[in-house]
């Protein structure tokens, strides 16, 4: 824990007023009597000032005394992180809960603990979904704290695509399902999951570990990767450009010639100079120009994918640069085959085309 910064009591006091005041005589006889009156042997004073002052000290420091900034250390209370871990959705080990990761908060949610010996079988209901349900919501009506389980055992590719009257099937815990591949056995499934195998058994309520391809398992506690996440839910790609969608992919008539031709993107109007950003985290694949695309940049990323960004005034990035998604790659222009300023995006699964709105929108 942190070291904190308190207000304390000093254990001094103000002396203004307090010292010994000098006694002076008018004459002789007073001065005597005076004398007389305070020959008290010198142990017996000490004594009695020191018994006075100490009794004095109290109140005099609660109305005068002084206050330093003092530093008190705390040592962990573990029932008091524990709570704010829970009320914060941080109790699930290894849990990232930032929007991207699906993850809900849900103070009421019992997190589970992946790597326990045992967990109960899990047991389903069926939901169909109604209107203005989305994955997040269906996933906090059943206490799921992870829309990538509401995804993963329904196969859902694209949260977008919902529709009523969709029955969908709700695990009564948080996990994703695995589809069992030839060779496959229970411990290494296990600890590509960090979780224990009896786990596994109970969850699937199996008695033995045989398993056989095509099975599908249900894997407590487990969530989909980030990747497979932001996809699902549209989020993986953003757009190059804020720009005035002009031309979808497919078949067109080309703007030149009038002929039919395949259209492999779409293209983004923009004004001139207008910052382009990589669309996804990558890897710069090649960079260069082309009578077609003009100033071109192509990136890798993860999954298969690959995105390309035409007929840029200027490249800003160079080829094998490492690059993340909004990092600025060029600028709009007018480069190559084209008809104004605008940017051509196309991406591609695979090797092959793929329409950019699939993945955008």
């Amino acid at each position: 824990m942190d070291v904190i910064t308190v207000l304390r009591p000093e254990n001094d006091f103000a002396a203004d007023g307090l010292a010994g005041r000098r006694v002076f005589a008018d004459s002789p006889r007073e001065s005597a009597a005076i004398r007389y009156r305070f020959a008290f042997p010198a142990p017996l004073v000490a004594l009695v000032l020191m018994a006075a002052s100490l009794a004095l000290v109290p109140p005099l420091q609660q109305k005068l005394g002084f206050y330093r900034l003092g530093r008190i250390s705390f040592g962990p209370d573990d029932t008091l992180e524990l709570a704010f871990d829970s009320a914060l959705g941080l109790s699930q080990a290894g849990a990232d809960l930032s929007p991207a990761d699906g993850t809900l908060p849900a103070a009421d949610a019992v997190p589970l603990d992946p790597a326990a010996a045992s967990v109960r079988p899990v047991t389903w209901q069926r939901y169909t979904v109604g209107k203005g349900d989305s994955v997040s919501r269906i996933a906090s009506r059943f206490s799921l704290r992870n829309m990538s389980t509401v995804l993963s055992v329904n196969g859902i590719d694209n949260a977008r695509k919902l529709r009523v009257g969709q029955v969908l099937d709700i695990p009564s815990m948080d996990g994703i399902v695995y589809t069992v591949a030839k060779g496959d056995n229970l411990s290494a499934i296990a600890r590509r999951y960090s979780i224990g195998v009896n786990a596994l058994l109970d969850a699937n309520d199996l008695e033995t570990e045989t398993l056989a391809a095509g099975q599908r398992l249900f894997v407590p506690g487990a969530s989909m990767s980030r990747f497979d996440l932001k996809k699902a839910l549209g989020e993986l790609f953003v757009r190059p450009v804020a720009g005035r969608l002009t031309s979808t992919y497919g078949y067109r008539k080309d703007p030149f010639t009038g002929a039919k031709s395949f259209h492999t993107g779409i293209d983004l109007a923009i004004p001139l100079g207008t910052p382009v950003k990589a669309t996804l985290d990558g890897k710069v694949a090649a960079t260069g120009y082309s009578p077609v695309y003009g100033n071109y940049v192509i990136i890798t990323h993860d999954g298969g994918y690959q995105s390309l960004y035409g007929h840029l005034q200027s490249i800003g990035t160079r080829k094998g640069a490492s690059v993340v998604q909004g990092a600025i790659i060029g600028k709009s222009g007018s480069t190559g085959y084209s008809t104004g300023p605008h940017v051509h995006f196309s991406v591609y699964k695979n090797g092959k085309t793929i329409n950019p709105l699939s993945v955008l929108e």
